[in-house]
């Protein structure tokens, strides 16, 4: 794979990433003093973003000056000198990201229709990537002095380091890292640690060790592992078997390996792991293999951090703001998860289903903060008054669902009662005023009425429009 198309999946990724509606990359020409067009991605057809951009002008010498992420709100008046984005209307949001290796390898501009778009969060994760793309710029520009040629594995580097981002999670992800195909960087043995916030490390994967290194705790300063991920740098052994310091810990038996690489899994400045490599050659790993293995680590970095924003959020929009139960959306989307968790077979499972019919009414008289407050009491309520195991779900806006596990028709019967006594009964306090608080009830059964989770749940909804039945 030729460098642009390296350069133009980065972009793509970076764009997916942030939701740009476009990203432009410039790589340094020091001679000139200018950063030169290199990459862009966009939306919009008419983008045509300056081939040339002066050293030391506007938002972009001040990121560059600063080596940190610049944003600028589309209010702000230095918006106006970002003339690359001048074809491009409606833009709320523009982020500036410095593309530094040892020195500036040139900048990354990205804008978005959204505005407040770029959070903190967001902004490390793009500087992983730029940290991609300044290592290809470096090296595309330096001579290296092994007589590898860098250019020869970055083909593959950058199908690999895709294959890696495309994992469908964590856990993946770090099975594929311990497979560094053999045109990359040849080893015998591979292993990632990860750490916890004690600084204790525990093997997550690994391969090709003569002995499993997950019998031994790693601490940090202890072990080559340990030592890296304490100082945060990379580490090479070209004659470890000669060395005094273990590998991953003090009490392990002589391992096979004569090399070794090591370098950090960090993302700004958070220590996610460590990632080793081992040669049975003296002499097998070479600086050069270590700054290619630090790149995959710089990847992956970017990567888990990506899918930890992506789990974050996917989380925040399966639970309900006010009171963080789940919603409707979580029982949509996992409807065959929990149907197989719930419904199997040895005791039935009961769907009570709570209107508060004058929720609406108020929110009105008592403003958002207090009927806030006020739903998330009840919330609290009924969850306290329900006894385990269950499950609370948000399932409208005026109503929440009670599944109730591994208790009998007689049981439930009774929950639910007392519940509607306490609806009843009841007064509650919003800011020191007593409001009452009418409430619709419906219930269902599995598998009495049905197998379907959803036939279910709809069922003990339409059942709170059901007038109460009244024995005489």
């Amino acid at each position: 794979m030729a460098l642009s198309d390296i350069y133009s999946h980065l972009i793509e990724l970076t764009s997916n990433i942030t939701d740009a509606y476009a990203t432009v990359l410039y790589s340094a020409n020091n001679e000139e003093k200018t950063y030169q067009l290199r990459e862009y991605f966009s939306l919009n057809p008419n983008l045509e973003p300056p081939d040339k951009v002066p050293f030391g002008e506007g938002p972009v010498g001040q990121s560059i000056a600063s080596r940190k992420p610049l944003v600028i709100d589309h209010f702000d008046p230095e918006a106006k000198e970002l003339n690359i984005f001048k074809s491009i209307d409606d833009l709320k949001s523009f982020l500036i990201v410095p593309v530094v290796h040892k020195e500036p390898e040139g900048v990354l501009l990205i804008a978005t229709k959204e505005a407040y778009g770029f959070s903190p969060k967001l902004q490390k994760i793009v500087g992983g990537c730029a940290e991609q793309i300044a290592w290809h710029l470096f090296h595309e520009r330096e001579p290296h002095h092994d007589t590898e040629k860098p250019e020869s594995a970055l083909p593959e580097m950058n199908t690999y380091l895709k294959f890696l981002a495309d994992s469908p999670d964590k856990d993946t992800l770090v099975r594929r890292l311990v497979e560094i195909p053999s045109s990359i960087l040849k080893c015998d043995a591979v292993a990632v640690i990860r750490f916890d916030k004690n600084g204790l490390g525990k093997i997550w994967q690994q391969k090709g060790f003569t002995e499993d290194p997950s019998l031994y705790e790693v601490h940090q300063g202890t072990g080559i592992v340990g030592t890296c991920a304490q100082s945060r740098s990379p580490i090479i052994y070209t004659e470890f078997e000669n060395s005094l310091m273990a590998l991953f810990s003090a009490n392990e038996n002589t391992q096979a390996i004569k090399s070794v690489a090591a370098t950090p899994i960090m993302h700004d400045k958070r220590l996610l792991g460590v990632l080793v490599c081992g040669s049975l050659t003296m002499n097998g790993l070479s600086q050069h293999d270590l700054d290619k293995l630090t790149l995959i680590a710089s990847g992956v970095a970017s990567s888990l951090t990506f899918k930890e924003v992506t789990s974050e959020r996917e989380n925040e929009k399966n639970r309900d703001p006010i009171t963080g139960i789940y919603n409707h959306r979580f029982l949509i989307n996992y409807q065959r998860a929990i149907s197989r968790k719930v419904f199997n077979g040895t005791y039935p499972v009961f769907f009570l289903t709570v209107q508060l019919t004058n929720l609406p009414s108020l929110y009105e008289t008592h403003g958002v903060r207090s009927g806030d407050s006020l739903f998330r009491g009840l919330v609290s309520l009924i969850s306290q008054r329900v006894p385990s195991p269950k499950n609370i779900f948000k399932y409208s806006d005026n109503s929440i669902l009670i599944m109730i596990l591994k208790r009998n028709r007689e049981e439930v019967d009774s929950i639910e009662s007392r519940l509607r006594n306490l609806f009843n009964d009841k007064s509650l306090s919003v800011n020191g005023v007593s409001v009452q608080v009418t409430t619709a009830w419906g219930l269902s059964a599995y598998p009495e009425e049905g197998e379907d989770l959803h036939d279910l749940i709809g069922l003990s909804w339409a059942r709170t429009a059901q007038p109460l039945k009244v024995t005489p």
